[in-house]
């Protein structure tokens, strides 16, 4: 057990009490490095990442040191270094310390950022900002990500993805560009994947979460460039652009694709992400509650560690104003399985679950004391019957969602100008 598992515990939990995405461990390495073999720079022990206000990822570093032989002041100062090359907002130090710190050096830490606390005074932190009750009940813990995280120990032919979602994926200058890059890289690994183990059913789920980052980026960029794109062309070229960086970014990879495509006499297709219409009818599903994008990674990393650990699958979303986002996440889900290449019985298994949430929160809708639609004039026997044809329809209605997100048309207009949408393809 490292010396910093601890402090790093109570950060995840802190993160995740107050609705930031936080992933431990992650891995520092210069992207454009010439080395054939990453070259280890440091490590970030909890990076999160803060929903902001406008529409777009804050990037939170955590650090947690035992000190020896270092001054509180200089290690805020190697955080500060840290937070300028991943353009972070905020940093949070956690110290164990034997002697109290400085208040000086609180204040020169805090004037660049940085929050600096001992290791025994997190816990006041802690219930100060999450009042009255602090991070204890964390939906979230640093034991269950690394379980997560240790999946690939034991399906080593499954490295490539978790490799990417671990390590990779942090050090991309952008968060938009998880969502093509991780669909190539689970594609790689599709044949590989078992509908039927736990374990990877838990990945799939967490894969889902690391995607969803991406996907919430890209719906704050659209939305802020648009609101709501008024046709499908309009949509369909500002996603183009925006996931492959910019029009002649993507004209120059198009041109590239569609000269091998030539040389080897086939018959040239757009570029476009795998199953290219359900993307943009999902984008434009998301569109309409875009801030809610933003909790999708705490949602489908939540699953993970239930659907892993045997628990009740997403016991703690149980209110009617969670039904929303558990519609998101489904969709998302069956389009991240489809464009991956995963096996149909992968989808099906983990968006059964989804349809029996749904259904369970509108039962306990129904079912809860302030029900209106039972009259209390009615006999016990007739207030069931009434509330068991409520949750029958509701689950039809959810299962209706899920059908038609396997046959899902895009349903934004056509201009008159414009030919048919682009014929879906393998992420490039």
């Amino acid at each position: 057990m490292n010396k910093d598992t601890g402090q790093k515990d109570i950060l995840c939990r802190h993160f995740y009490t107050l609705g930031w995405f936080a992933q431990p461990e992650v891995i520092v390495f210069h992207k454009g490095g010439v080395n054939e073999q990453k070259k280890v720079i440091t490590d970030i022990d909890v990076l999160a990442l803060r929903p902001g206000t406008n529409l777009r990822w804050e990037i939170v570093l955590g650090d947690c040191k035992t000190l020896r032989g270092q001054s509180p002041a200089n290690r805020a100062l190697w955080l500060r270094g840290l937070m300028s090359f991943f353009n972070a907002s905020e940093g949070v130090l956690v110290l164990k310390k034997e002697q109290p710190m400085e208040i000086d050096h609180k204040l020169f830490a805090s004037g660049f950022g940085v929050t600096l606390l001992s290791e025994d005074e997190f816990g006041a932190y802690d219930k100060a900002v999450l009042y009255p009750s602090g991070s204890s009940d964390s939906c979230i813990n640093l034991n269950e990500i690394q379980a997560i995280m240790a999946i690939t120990n034991r399906f080593p032919r499954i490295k490539p993805l978790t490799e990417y979602l671990y390590t990779l994926s942090w050090n991309e200058g952008s968060f938009v560009e998880l969502v093509r890059k991780l669909l190539g890289e689970a594609q790689q690994v599709s044949q590989e994947i078992d509908p039927l183990a736990k374990e990877h059913q838990a990945l799939v789920l967490d894969a889902c979460a690391i995607f969803s980052i991406g996907l919430a980026e890209c719906i704050g960029i659209v939305f802020k460039q648009y609101l709501k794109p008024g046709t499908q062309s309009q949509l369909d070229e500002s996603l183009k652009y925006l996931l492959w960086g910019g029009r002649s970014q993507y004209d120059f990879v198009a041109k590239l694709r569609n000269d091998l495509i030539n040389a080897k006499k086939a018959t040239p297709t757009p570029l476009t992400l795998p199953e290219w219409d359900r993307f943009m009818q999902l984008v434009r599903n998301l569109l309409e509650y875009p801030a809610l994008a933003f909790s999708l990674p705490i949602l489908f990393r939540s699953a993970a560690v239930d659907i892993l650990l045997n628990r009740s699958f997403l016991e703690r979303y149980t209110s009617e104003e969670d039904l929303l986002l558990l519609k998101f996440g489904m969709l998302v889900y069956n389009y991240f399985c489809r464009a991956a290449k995963f096996p149909p019985q992968a989808r099906e298994i983990i968006e059964s679950e989804f349809v029996k949430k749904q259904t369970s929160v509108l039962s306990n809708k129904h079912n809860g004391p302030d029900r209106e639609s039972v009259s209390i004039e009615n006999s016990p026997s007739q207030g069931q019957n009434q509330a068991a044809t409520f949750v029958n329809q509701k689950s039809d209605e959810i299962t209706r969602i899920t059908e038609e997100t396997r046959d899902i048309q895009p349903e934004l207009p056509l201009d008159k100008d414009e030919g048919s949408a682009s014929v879906p393809n393998k992420a490039d």
